[in-house]
């Protein structure tokens, strides 16, 4: 008689896509299909557009799973993933930041100028074409304003930063100053790729080696 082999739990990991990304990204497979993490993976705008709507997301995903191993945020994501985790200091988790977006606040007023932000503050919103959800959203001011609130976070949960070089949407420095004044941050690991990191997946692996 043949007795089946009792079900291998998997490890649960929280997985924070970027603003244009998707639950069901690049980086959501390779995580799920090549790393073989039960992912929770919430849609990051599901509570709004505002940068506290994504640190809410994130902070319900964290309580909704008080099982999952480790975190993994991309982009604002991982700007958000940050946040969240300084309203959680005792949750016992491992963090994993790609290109994390925190200074994004910096980018957004250069590209739009003095004009833009100008006119982004008196409207109260910024209609902006969303290649994630294929239309265009009005983003709120808050946006803008709250990621620069929150652009001195500091990380103390054990936590792996791995950023491009060639990153021309969040520079590496922003990464290097976070990962200099936060004593979480075990290590940054840097890749000869840009703000998507699609050649540098293998890094998570390395990442996850460094807990």
């Amino acid at each position: 008689m043949v007795v089946d082999s009792p079900m291998v739990s998997r490890p649960k990991l929280v997985y924070a896509h970027g603003f244009e990304g998707r639950p069901d990204g690049m980086k959501a497979q390779h995580l799920k299909e090549r790393l073989g993490f039960d992912l929770v993976a919430p849609e990051m705008h599901r509570l709004g557009w505002s940068f506290q709507d994504h640190v809410r997301t994130v902070l319900a995903a964290l309580d909704e799973t008080p099982d999952a191993t480790h975190i993994v945020g991309s982009s604002m994501g991982g700007f958000s993933t940050a946040v969240a985790l300084a309203q959680r200091p005792h949750r016992q988790i491992n963090c994993i930041l790609m290109a994390p977006a925190v200074g994004i606040h910096s980018t957004w007023a250069t590209t739009l100028g003095v004009d833009g932000m100008r006119a982004w503050a008196e409207n109260g919103v910024l209609p902006y074409q969303h290649a994630g959800v294929g239309r265009t959203v009005q983003l709120p001011y808050a946006l803008w304003s709250e990621c620069r609130d929150a652009a001195g976070v500091v990380l103390h949960h054990p936590t792996v930063i791995i950023h491009g070089r060639f990153d021309d949407v969040v520079p590496l420095t922003n990464s290097e100053d976070l990962a200099a004044r936060s004593p979480g941050v075990k290590v940054l690991l840097t890749a000869e790729d840009g703000h998507r990191l699609s050649n540098s997946l293998g890094l998570i692996t390395e990442a996850l080696g460094r807990f």
